[in-house]
């Protein structure tokens, strides 16, 4: 066994009396972070066993913030963290898109208040009050995913009074077998395969049906998909045909703001407002909140999709109605909801903010000695599914030939970082879906505390 290493394991007392364990120790319990730190510590005291070279750890400050992290998800309180470097703030690799410690934590208690827990069903119908409220529907419907919703949607409109234009047949970017629901529910195809020309496609349902299925184009991950008419082009020219529209939004939330309009998307609000008759939102996405799916718009659109036998079988959990409450007081208040809703922060940080902060990490990382070179460079990303393209700032990472496998063992350590590329001779970070406190983790990952304290004492020697 090496005894450095072994001196260097920290104890679960003096862990615990760190910032992040003990903020934890009052949201949750003490001797919940007393066993999550114990958990947490053992693959450690293997590696010193085994006498490693190095514990893939900076500091214990930095050890303190991965333990807390890692308690959260392991507890229910949180996601399981992947730092995303990718560039794509919401994907086929990110579905769901990140929660706010805010909500979790405030959903957390509200989970655990005995009044609520005894009136569930009087809860239920509140929050979906609240989403009428905010949003103008008639009704809606909370169920427990996009897949439960698409697949109610597909049994409430099945048969031949309903179409859906052929070119929207695929699968959705989070994996939604749109083609098998709708063919298996006796739905019909309606126009070209390759485009979509709406006053043909007015013209061709006008009388023909009952109902018209219609899915944004950031249902898709295909670049193909941005070829589609806008949602909101779509309702202008449908609507005079006869047939209840029934929208689904892909990543859009509830409510028009300044996101929505840079981004050309349509809010389920604008939707209903432009002619709608029901619209299908996901409860995380642009929203911000739980993976849940919402049914909103006419009183009996919503009760086809409630009143069918399985619907009560496909609710949203306790769990996630609390974390979407809290969601939407966040946006119903109106105040720093860009700050405050995590994938609407990375959607508006400005160029001139990604661009400091690319300079500043690439600085910080080339004192690694796993890390010959870190240079910054200007790109785009495709920050949502559809095409919809941000500009965004790359740091990209040369390691040394002896660091190379070093590098990639403390990218895949916990928490684990998907980059935008990434083998042998570069790694390339993209900032545009990494938040401000994860270049901090990405220093305090790749670059060990000696040579943190040894860069800082050359910048104070050239001062």
């Amino acid at each position: 066994m090496s005894e450095s290493n072994v001196n260097r394991i920290p104890s679960i007392s003096q862990l615990m009396e760190l910032r992040p364990l003990k903020d934890l120790a009052h949201k949750v319990s003490s001797s919940t972070v007393a066993a999550g730190v114990k958990a947490y510590l053992q693959p450690y005291q293997k590696m010193a066993m085994e006498a490693a070279r190095t514990l893939p750890y900076a500091s214990l400050q930095s050890l303190a913030s991965e333990i807390s992290d890692w308690i959260l998800g392991e507890h229910g309180l949180s996601r399981p963290e992947v730092i995303n470097a990718t560039g794509q703030v919401l994907g086929a690799d990110f579905p769901a898109g990140p929660i706010a410690e805010e909500i979790l934590v405030q959903a957390h208690a509200r989970r655990h208040d005995y009044r609520l827990a005894s009136a569930q069903e009087n809860y239920r119908l509140a929050v979906e009050q609240l989403l009428c409220e905010m949003t103008g529907a008639q009704a809606a419907l909370i169920v427990s995913d996009r897949q439960a919703a698409v697949y109610l949607l597909a049994q409430a409109l099945g048969g031949a009074k309903t179409m859906v234009p052929r070119s929207q047949m695929s699968s959705t970017f989070d994996q939604i077998a749109v083609p098998k629901l709708l063919e298996e529910a006796g739905v019909q195809e309606v126009g070209s395969s390759n485009a979509i020309d709406l006053d043909a496609l007015a013209s061709e349902v006008s009388g023909n049906a009952e109902h018209l299925l219609w899915l944004d184009k950031t249902n898709f991950a295909a670049s193909g998909a941005d070829v589609f008419p806008s949602t909101l082009e779509a309702i202008g020219t449908l609507k005079s045909s006869g047939v209840s529209l029934w929208v689904a939004l892909g990543v859009a939330g509830l409510l028009p703001d300044a996101i929505h309009e840079e981004l050309g998307l349509c809010s389920a609000k604008q939707a209903l407002n432009a002619g709608a008759d029901a619209v299908l939102v996901g409860g995380g996405f642009l929203l911000g909140g739980p993976g849940c799916a919402i049914v909103l718009g006419k009183a009996e659109c919503v009760s086809q999709l409630a009143e069918l036998p399985i619907a009560d079988y496909l609710q949203a959990s306790p769990a996630s109605l609390a974390e979407l409450e809290v969601t939407l007081r966040i946006h119903q208040s109106g105040e720093r909801v860009d700050d405050r809703i995590p994938v609407m922060s990375l959607l508006s940080t400005s160029e001139e903010n990604l661009d400091l902060r690319a300079t500043r990490l690439a600085e910080q990382l080339s004192v690694s000695p796993w890390i010959a070179e870190a240079i910054t460079t200007s790109a785009e990303a495709f920050v949502l599914p559809g095409s919809i393209k941000l500009p965004t700032r790359h740091v990209t990472l040369k390691p040394t030939p002896e660091g190379a496998e070093m590098l990639q063992a403390h990218l895949q350590a916990f928490p684990a970082v998907a980059c935008w590329s990434q083998n042998a001779e570069e790694v390339v970070l993209d900032l545009r879906s990494l938040f401000p406190r994860n270049d901090a983790q990405l220093v305090s990952k790749l670059v060990p505390e000696n040579s943190i304290n040894e860069g800082d004492c050359m910048g104070n020697a050239e001062k």
